[in-house]
């Protein structure tokens, strides 16, 4: 692969998704503005796509929003489909490449169109941009290598999903899968904190003289909190800025819409499940306004004033004055047109969120041989003040805790360099115990009540053994590729088909054990065929990076191949 001109990475985010870029050969990170239009000046653009009623892309962002409000003044925004806030659908699903997904007038389209879409947008406005930044030069998708970010809790599935709908997008072709890094949050996270000098943090106080990278030895939490998830990773500085992962990555969907998802519900039991359902059903641009709204309070400490939507004011008054509903409320009052939230009730709203942030860092803080010095907190989320507050009240008194300056931008800063410098992170720890299904010469009493399988020649075998390639909790290499051999069964086999499970235990010796999963498979050709009983496949993967990747040799044949690692279920 050539070197590229240009590095691109992709925030995709729960709630906003945003972009940057940066020349090889340039040191300055440049990224858009926008909203510019409607009065923003954001760094992101809303996660939100809209499509006419034959299913064609209209608008992405903040443009998606304003159009379909103003197809809703004109009642014609039930024919559109507008998805919004749909990173999450990938969480926790078993995938498929055909998953539908619901729009808000009801009507289902394949999520890999949506998502495909969405990152087809964002190319074309980056290549767009950067035009515009070379006096014209016109660069191609082919010219960059792209970097996009997932949540560190996303399945193996989830990857292949979003790297799919990336190459459905056009950001790279097929024949070049290496244009296009798959990079996890925190990871990029890691990466532009690690650099950064004391001035490129709110509390200013970095304590070392110039960036933690200069100093080997240091050991640094990422907490990222982002709209969806809360993702956690572990790191130490080693020789040459590199990092070593300390502790297997973590996190939970508890993320800043936890909160918005309790506000709704709370809102929803002041002025009633009718009046309530009534307005989310009819005026669905007034309810997104409304949450844009509470999403700009969660930033505030103390009590803060919500615009109540005019129409939800109307249905609920043909109910009840709209003063009752708030009367007897020491949580809520109502101020001319306005929502008047108390500071211990936007407090509470965050509980769930911030009891799953302590859950995940408690866990990994009570580790007798970790000695972290730092806990950076980053993601939109972090700049909300009772989460800030609360990481340093619990946490503040074991280790320093600070925040970027742009916090809501250190995953896709980090990712542009984590996309020249792909092996960054020269080791990981393994989140499960991975292996594959193998065959062992069944034994009456070792595999009583198992599966069995008897090949032509009569023999038989028990077919649900398991064959650990990787312990949980094992630290593996980047670059590290390990072999193994396996022998075909029958004679004339022209594939080998391997099934790929994942456990949380550390060891397991069949596939059909409680906590076992299915997550995956490839298979290898296995064109020439001797008479030779003892034909084998060399198995190569690297377990190393944020994707597994895998090769194969065919040993009668000689024959290399990359090998597809499929993780969806069809």
């Amino acid at each position: 692969m050539e070197d590229s001109l240009v590095y691109i990475a992709i925030d995709f985010g729960t709630a906003f998704t945003g972009y940057c870029f940066k020349f090889s050969e340039s040191k300055q990170v440049r990224q858009p503005k926008w909203g510019e239009e409607y009065g923003l000046n954001t760094p992101k653009t809303p996660t939100c796509i809209l499509f006419d009623e034959e299913g064609n892309f209209l608008r992405f962002g903040y443009h998606a929003v304003m159009t379909y409000i103003r197809h809703i003044r004109k009642n014609e925004a039930k024919k559109l489909f507008l998805f919004d806030n749909f990173k999450m659908e990938l969480f926790g699903k078993e995938l498929h490449r055909d998953f539908m997904m619901t729009s808000k007038n009801g009507k289902t389209m394949r999520a890999m169109k949506v998502f495909s879409e969405s990152i087809k947008f964002m190319k074309d406005h980056a290549l767009d941009m950067i035009e515009r930044h070379t006096a014209g030069v016109k660069y191609s998708a082919s010219d960059a290598t792209w970097v996009l970010t997932v949540p560190a809790i996303w399945s193996a599935a989830a990857k292949q999903f979003m790297r799919e709908a990336a190459t459905e997008a056009g950001l790279v072709a097929e024949s070049e899968p290496e244009r296009l890094i798959v990079a996890l949050e925190p990871e990029a996270a890691s990466v532009w904190c690690k650099q950064l000098p004391k001035e490129g943090f709110m509390e200013g106080d970095l304590t070392e003289a110039e960036t933690i990278e200069q100093v080997p030895g240091t050991q640094y939490m990422v907490v990222d909190c982002g709209g969806g998830t809360i993702d956690i990773t572990v790191h130490e500085v080693v020789e040459g800025g590199r990092l070593k992962e300390l502790h297997r990555v973590s996190g939970n969907n508890m993320g800043g819409q936890t909160v918005d998802k309790n506000f709704k519900a709370f809102l929803r039991e002041i002025f009633s499940e009718k009046v309530f359902d009534e307005f989310e059903e009819n005026h669905p641009s007034e309810l997104q306004r409304l949450m844009y709204d509470f999403s700009i309070c969660k930033r505030y400490d103390g009590e803060v004033l919500v615009q109540c939507p005019y129409s939800l004011q109307q249905i609920a008054s043909k109910v009840d004055d709209i003063e009752d509903y708030f009367e007897g409320n020491s949580d809520v009052h109502w101020e001319s047109g306005q929502i008047l939230l108390s500071g211990a009730k936007l407090k509470a709203l965050h509980e769930d969120s911030i009891r799953g942030i302590e859950s995940l860092m408690k866990e990994i803080l009570k580790e007798p041989t970790l000695n972290i010095r730092y806990i950076f907190l980053v993601g939109g989320f972090a700049l909300s003040p009772y989460v800030n507050r609360f990481v340093k009240e619990k946490f503040g008194s074991k280790c320093q805790v600070l925040c970027p300056v742009d916090a809501q931008m250190a995953v896709v800063n980090g990712a542009v360099r984590f996309g020249m410098m792909p092996n960054v992170v020269e080791s990981r720890i393994s989140v499960f115990t991975y292996g594959i299904a193998v065959v062992h010469f069944f034994d009456k009493i070792k595999h009583k009540g198992k599966s069995k399988y008897v090949s032509k020649d009569g023999v038989q075998f028990c077919d649900v053994c398991f064959h650990c390639l990787v312990k949980k909790n094992e630290s593996i290499p980047f670059d590290e590729a390990e072999q193994y051999i396996f022998d075909a069964l029958e004679v004339d086999q022209r594939e080998m088909h391997f099934s790929f499970y994942c456990t949380e235990k550390e060891t397991a010796e069949f596939v059909d054990e409680e906590g076992m999963k299915k997550i995956g498979s490839l298979a290898v050709s296995m064109p020439k065929f001797s008479q030779d009983r003892n034909r084998s496949v060399v198995l190569e993967i690297k377990f190393g990076f944020t994707e597994m990747q895998a090769t194969a040799i065919d040993v009668d044949s000689g024959e290399t191949t990359s090998v597809k690692m499929d993780f969806m279920s069809k």
